[in-house]
């Protein structure tokens, strides 16, 4: 959660772009997943900008302060992120 004066600057995108470029680089994995409560759409456009694609909703998945949610599924693909957008391997 970013205060209301940084949103919209970038910063989440580029941490979820770091986080995916880490885990391709160092471990030996062909997916990456994300949840978000389907009304955070602040969330799911960070995600759309980190190139993951939207795979469905899954119906009453948590249940919150007393109430079943909806969460959108997201994922991104080895072969869909091709390169480190964020880190690199150059000295």
């Amino acid at each position: 959660m970013l205060l209301p004066s940084e949103r919209k600057k970038g910063y989440c995108t580029e941490a979820v772009e770091i986080i995916v470029d880490f885990l391709f680089l160092s471990r030996d994995i062909v997916r990456i997943q994300a949840y978000t409560d389907v009304r955070n759409v602040a969330s799911h456009k960070v995600l759309n900008k980190a190139n993951f694609k939207k795979e469905g909703v899954l119906r009453k998945f948590r249940f919150v302060r007393g109430e079943w949610k909806d969460y959108a599924v997201f994922s991104i693909l080895r072969e869909e992120w091709k390169q480190p957008r964020i880190i690199t391997n150059s000295t």
